[in-house]
């Protein structure tokens, strides 16, 4: 369900500091009809002083191009669907040895997805319980997510009911606060037991968490991550747009 219309201004004023811009940048660039906004990273404005990094961010119609200005002069043509390829941005900067940082979709949500809670696992708010959990899972799935870094961390252990332990952690899920407005989410699940709905649930609380601190949850997946994309919808998540980021030789 799509999320209102305060919720979006918010995840627009989000984005409009992260970049570097006015805080209402984003929001009139989208009621303008969608309009790209340019923000050069070396010529000390707004955008900061990092001319090696470069991210072409698209929300709710209007797009962001940051990076240096070579960059945004060799796009001004290219059209954003084509711009919001990593491809395309590989090729625009390969004079400067440019490799992809991602490509990815953008979902928000305003709502909490019910919940039913489980009689089979408790959650723990305890760091430690985090790590047990990275240190039984692939190093590529915890490089990814990077729970155990995250502002508040939900780890699912297997529980008997009554509150006692019955096996070590399975899934967790977590958020962390961009602007404090946004948060990110990130949910990591033990090999041996995906497929089973752990990775919605854990993914619900950090959304409950999340709204309960006031923050809009945000959930990004990597394109063709079918994965990610199906949580995505599993949790009720709104497709908003999309971020390709690469950076360049130093």
């Amino acid at each position: 369900m799509p999320v209102n219309s305060h919720t979006r201004q918010i995840i627009e004023l989000a984005w409009a500091r992260i970049l570097g811009l006015p805080d209402g940048a984003i929001t009139e660039a989208t009621a303008a009809g969608g309009r790209r906004i340019e923000v050069p990273t070396d010529d000390g404005g707004t955008g900061g002083e990092d001319e090696h990094i470069a991210t072409f961010v698209r929300l709710y119609g209007a797009s962001v191009l940051y990076g240096p200005r070579w960059l945004i002069e060799a796009a001004r043509d290219v059209d954003d669907e084509v711009l919001s390829l990593e491809s395309t941005l590989i090729r625009l900067g390969a004079g400067q040895s440019a490799r992809s940082l991602g490509e990815a979709v953008l979902y928000y949500a305003d709502d909490v997805p019910e919940i039913e809670r489980s009689g089979s696992v408790a959650v723990s708010f305890e760091a430690e319980d985090a790590r047990a959990l990275e240190a039984a899972c692939p190093a590529d799935d915890v490089a990814e997510v990077g729970l155990s870094g995250l502002d508040a961390t939900f780890t699912l252990v297997p529980d008997d009911g009554s509150g006692t332990r019955t096996g070590e952690p399975v899934a967790g899920a977590g958020y962390e606060e961009w602007q404090g407005l946004i948060g990110h989410l990130g949910v990591l699940v033990r090999p041996d037991v995906r497929r089973h709905g752990l990775g919605a649930y854990a993914g619900a609380i950090a959304m409950e968490e999340a709204f309960t601190e006031g923050l809009v949850p945000q959930w990004r997946a990597g394109m063709g991550h079918r994965a990610s994309q199906h949580l995505a919808d599993a949790l009720g998540f709104e497709l908003a747009g999309s971020q390709t980021t690469v950076l360049f030789n130093q």
